[in-house]
């Protein structure tokens, strides 16, 4: 127990000496890659009939209703990452996946205020967002 005690000892000294290592950050690629693409697809293609695309996730942003339904989404409002991390990662996506940057992006504030009333049935109010939204020639 003694020799245990010492090793743990020393290594805390080492550490208090030498600093604590860096914590390299994470980037919103490697969250896309780790929470969204297992569903979503590395490609952001989802899956027809059972996961949405993420293609063209920026029609979403055209209204307030439609910015906070992207927050909402269960997957997105339980993912297990700090408001920042989610922030910074939906900012990601609807440049990777969309036309348009976000406009205002995407702060942690608004993320933490809209994740913590995630929705019950996202599908309702994402069919109604589209077809409020979309054109008539527009496939939804």
């Amino acid at each position: 127990m003694r020799a245990e005690l010492r090793r743990l000892l020393l290594a805390v000294w080492c550490v208090s000496l030498i600093g604590a290592p860096a914590v390299a950050e994470v980037s919103p690629r490697h969250d896309y890659v780790l929470h969204c693409s297992g569903c979503h697809r590395a490609d952001g293609t989802g899956a027809p009939d059972d996961i949405p695309s993420l293609i063209g996730i920026d029609r979403f942003l055209r209204s307030p209703e439609g910015r906070a339904y992207l927050i909402r989404a269960p997957g997105v409002a339980q993912a297990p990452v700090s408001d920042e991390r989610l922030a910074a990662l939906m900012n990601w996506v609807v440049v990777e996946f969309g036309a348009d940057a976000p406009s205002p992006g995407y702060t942690a504030v608004e993320v933490g205020v809209w994740r913590a009333r995630p929705l019950r049935d996202p599908t309702e109010l994402r069919a109604r967002l589209l077809a409020s939204d979309a054109p008539s020639d527009e496939p939804r």
